[in-house]
């Protein structure tokens, strides 16, 4: 799996948006940018491609902004790198100019992969934007 740029600043201004839900308060590209690094333009693009799939809800104007159309706890990472990214795992199986030959290797192979992406695809399920945003819980540090 690779997440790309968008997919990668897309998860980053859903967090800050997570992280100011309960207060419903919008925050504009721009302070959103700000906060998370991101390109002022490119986060503006992005923005529009999330109101579209109805991840987040816009207002124009001096008081308007990005808000999270739903609890940070309803929306999958699954979810959000489907919307920003497309389909994030796959296998390429095209052959450079000759047919494939499926022997029971191949078909393991195939199969197996499968069964990773399946895994994989449940992780993401399981994971919501406010596991995200969950403050770190110091029974789990390790210093050195």
């Amino acid at each position: 799996m690779k997440v790309d740029a968008k997919g990668y600043y897309g998860m980053l201004a859903l967090a800050e948006l997570a992280l100011r839900y309960k207060s419903r308060e919008p925050l504009q590209v721009r302070e959103i940018a700000r906060q998370r690094q991101i390109p002022r333009e490119y986060l503006g693009q992005i923005m529009v491609q999330l109101k579209k799939a109805g991840l987040v809800h816009g207002a124009r104007g001096p008081g308007g902004g990005y808000v999270l159309a739903r609890p940070p706890d309803a929306i999958t990472m699954k979810e959000m790198l489907t919307v920003l990214g497309g389909p994030f795992v796959g296998m390429d199986l095209k052959s450079r100019g000759r047919r494939l030959a499926f022997s029971s290797v191949s078909q393991r192979v195939i199969e197996t992969w499968a069964r990773g992406v399946a895994a994989f695809e449940k992780v993401l399920e399981e994971t919501t934007l406010a596991d995200l945003c969950r403050p770190e819980d110091k029974s789990y540090m390790y210093y050195i």
